[in-house]
């Protein structure tokens, strides 16, 4: 784990309700959602209807089922005016902007993810594995399940049984079964609409490895279920507790700082995001920091990673760190950002240093 004291790691997952989750790695918070259990979330499959092409953004408008059209990325003539196809959504809607969807299906499970668009029956490991053996072995696991579809072994795959990996690609293939059934259902009555909607706390837990938590809560018997029929490895690790639970891990306190602009330093210094249409900026001051300039930046730094992910910021980010004269300490502060950034599920890109002296980082929403 990078820029981390392996030994003493530890992420926790707390769960409201249904609804509401926060994950936390030693005691920061690094994730909090609030889901509206909306049809139209992130990874749902929907049967689409081709409306309209728009050459300028080379793309198809598709009718979802929703009242903003989602926009499907596609060549003229890859499709008919009124055909149907099967998507999934990519990036959610949001104000008045429709979501955006793929062709690309994909379904993720605990330790297999289904490519159900690449029908040559590859199998892909996860580049995070990378012992030759165990790649090897993942391998021959894989091609013994004898997919039609592309399958990739994630890394959690690599403390599974056989079996495990098994239950999880039968319980994916039965899924897209029933997907396929649903789909030529809503052919039939031509109308368009959702054909599978996964259960968005369990989405996002999966964005980190399971075997890395130490502990997830829920304050719900409901929840509870769930997470221990979808999980059975982890049963030991799941812990019921009651309503007060936000309050007992402080759960409260960081949502109130998810309202503000400005976010303050254990040494004094300080952070003010800036959110607009085009891009984020965010301006790191000294303020009553004793620290040198090279200390502020590099606290800096580790805080804005962390809030990329608490907030979810996406799109191209800005940062103003305090200057320094000397370039290998420059180097060195970029160097530690693409360090943290190998834990953000999301993958942020750091090209390096902008002529006027700013580090720009690229992340998409996850």
């Amino acid at each position: 784990m990078p820029a981390q004291n392996l030994e003493n790691f530890k992420r926790e997952c707390i769960i409201r309700g249904s609804s509401e989750i926060i994950i936390t790695e030693n005691g920061d918070a690094v994730l909090y959602k609030v889901s509206d259990n909306s049809k139209f979330m992130t990874s749902n499959i929907f049967a689409a209807r081709i409306m309209e092409y728009a050459p300028q953004l080379y793309s198809y408008f598709v009718d979802i089922g929703d009242s903003r059209r989602a926009l499907l990325n596609a060549p003229e003539g890859a499709y008919r005016i009124g055909d149907f196809c099967i998507v999934q959504i990519v990036t959610a809607a949001r104000d008045q902007k429709g979501a955006r969807v793929t062709a690309q299906i994909r379904l993720t499970g605990i330790f297999t993810v289904l490519l159900v668009s690449e029908k040559d029956g590859s199998i892909h490991i996860s580049s995070k594995i990378k012992e030759s053996d165990l790649r090897e072995r993942l391998t021959m696991i894989g091609e013994s399940l004898c997919p039609e579809c592309a399958l990739i072994l994630r890394t959690q795959a690599a403390s599974a049984s056989p079996a495990e990996i098994a239950k999880d690609y039968a319980n994916l293939d039965t899924i897209w079964r029933n997907i396929l059934h649903r789909y030529e259902e809503r052919v039939s009555a031509s109308t368009p609409g959702v054909l599978f909607a996964g259960n968005p706390i369990v989405s996002e837990l999966l964005k980190y490895p399971l075997q890395s938590y130490s502990e997830i809560c829920a304050d719900t018997p409901d929840m509870i279920d769930i997470l221990r029929q979808t999980f059975p490895e982890a049963r030991d690790r799941i812990r019921f507790l009651p309503k007060q639970i936000f309050a007992v891990k402080s759960v409260d306190r960081v949502k109130t700082s998810l309202l503000g602009k400005k976010i303050f330093l254990r040494s004094g210094a300080n952070l003010v995001i800036e959110k607009t249409e085009a891009l984020t900026v965010i301006d790191v001051n000294t303020s009553k920091s004793s620290l040198s300039y090279k200390e502020v930046n590099f606290e800096a730094a580790q805080e804005i990673m962390r809030q990329l992910r608490l907030r979810d910021i996406g799109g191209i980010v800005i940062c103003d760190f305090i200057d320094m004269d000397e370039k290998h300490d420059r180097e060195a502060l970029v160097s530690y950002l693409r360090e943290l950034a190998q834990v953000d599920p999301a993958k942020p890109e750091i090209p390096g240093i902008t002529s006027l002296g700013l580090i720009e980082i690229v992340r998409k929403r996850s």
